[in-house]
């Protein structure tokens, strides 16, 4: 009995059935799948995340002369949405143009593209033909390269941070040293300042975390009288707020009191930091020199001409390094406070352009229209800069300094203007 609960199935004359492999199933299962009649495929239900792929279907037909994507293929979207030509930028909208002014396909030639027994390569094919003829025109028509630069809204951001950064909360006073303070002096600011940077390199830190952390200092420096004992307290605590603010993984309030000496404890930080947003009103997103910066060093290397790319890239490197250094050697000086960011930044990409090529006019009408400054706006402040960077200032503040002569920075540090700038190059161009 055991024997004929185990036995295979019989056939219609009682000898055992051949048994059936995978393979073998799986070649009878594609064999049914190509006996299938289009009317089947039609009725196939398809999932939302495979409408892309459904060129592969012999009864689903891809248009004849399809969009080149807003997402690349290889990763598709889990909803699918229709995109006015308008909104797919210059190559798209050409495209789409193309195919509405292209003839309608007849019934034969759908036909003929039914009977193709796998489609899907000549559709594929045709879609990578049109999606590697879309970048060329779409550099012809100035598209940008990188989309997260917003180009199109660049100068609305630029207005609005112009808006921002002269806010009366967003500023702090250039004369709080003597209408404020009574213990805390500016060379004292100087010291912290100098300080600052070399924890923010110790710690690694982002450049906008510095900006911003003294200027939470000068802006409550401002408004509360503060003893010298404190004030380094409020420079550590400053910036570990700036470090929540911008950094990915901020340091730790312990990592703020160890860099101190154990001067100050965890309570005492906590409790500054506290003081600080409250006076703030936790409005901690203000324009700095570096936020400024960044987009007037990108339009100063947009003019130049270099052949070789090699020599192109140092100077880039060279302009932004050497940017970067002026603008942290203004933050020593608390004179500077009288300037706002933007005109700190210009002032820079001057200083910048003069060391570098002191035989060119560092000013152009490209730099006066993209920081809307002429160039006699800034005079007084580009007296300031070179002045810091001629070491005629706080000489014996080293930390930017040293941090700049690093040959990962090009040691721009080492480079010094000229000492009599001609005064051709302070006159204002014509429009």
């Amino acid at each position: 009995m055991g024997d004929k609960e185990n036995a295979p199935p019989l056939g219609a004359r009682g000898a055992a059935a051949p048994r059936l492999t995978r393979a073998a199933a799986k070649r009878a299962a594609a064999a049914a799948a190509a006996a299938e009649g289009p009317g089947d495929a039609k009725r196939r239900r398809v999932a939302l995340g495979e409408l892309p792929a459904l060129a592969n279907n012999a009864g689903l037909r891809a248009p004849s002369c399809p969009v080149k994507p807003s997402k690349p293929a290889s990763r598709p979207g889990r909803h699918a949405r229709n995109v006015a030509p308008e909104a797919r930028g210059p190559s798209s909208a050409h495209e789409a143009e193309r195919c509405a002014s292209s003839p309608p396909r007849t019934a034969d030639a759908d036909a003929e593209s039914n009977s193709v027994s796998n489609p899907a390569p000549r559709a594929t094919a045709y879609a990578d033909s049109c999606a590697s003829s879309s970048p060329p025109r779409a550099a012809a028509a100035g598209a940008p390269a990188d989309p997260q630069l917003c180009g199109s809204y660049a100068s609305d951001i630029y207005t609005y941070l112009r808006s921002l950064e002269v806010e009366p909360q967003r500023r702090s006073r250039p004369d709080y040293i003597e209408a404020v303070q009574a213990d805390v002096t500016a060379h004292m600011r100087g010291i912290l300042v100098d300080w600052l940077v070399e924890v923010a390199e110790e710690y690694k830190l982002v450049a906008d975390t510095l900006y911003l952390a003294i200027s939470y200092v000068d802006r409550f420096l401002s408004v509360n009288a503060l003893g010298r004992d404190k004030l380094q307290l409020l420079g550590v605590a400053s910036m570990l707020i700036a470090a929540k603010y911008e950094e990915i993984s901020p340091p730790h309030p312990e990592d703020f009191c160890y860099i101190t000496d154990n001067t100050y404890t965890k309570e005492e930080l906590l409790k500054m930091e506290s003081d600080i947003l409250k006076l703030l009103k936790f409005e901690l997103g203000n324009p700095t020199i570096k936020t400024f910066l960044r987009r007037f060093t990108r339009s100063a290397h947009e003019d130049k001409k270099v052949a070789n790319p090699f020599l192109f890239m140092r100077s880039i490197l060279l302009m932004e390094f050497l940017g970067s250094y002026l603008a942290e050697l203004s933050l020593l000086d608390y004179g500077c406070l009288r300037f706002l960011p933007s005109v700190v930044a210009a002032s820079v990409m001057f200083v910048a352009r003069l060391t570098i090529d002191p035989n060119a006019n560092p000013w152009n009408m490209k730099l006066q229209k993209t920081t809307g400054y002429k160039v006699s706006e800034l005079k007084d402040c580009i007296v300031a800069i070179r002045d810091l960077q001629l070491n005629r200032k706080f000489p014996s503040l080293t930390a930017i300094r040293d941090k700049y002569k690093q040959h990962k920075f090009k040691c721009v540090s080492t480079l010094l203007p000229p000492v009599v700038v001609p005064t051709s190059y302070f006159e204002d161009l014509a429009e």
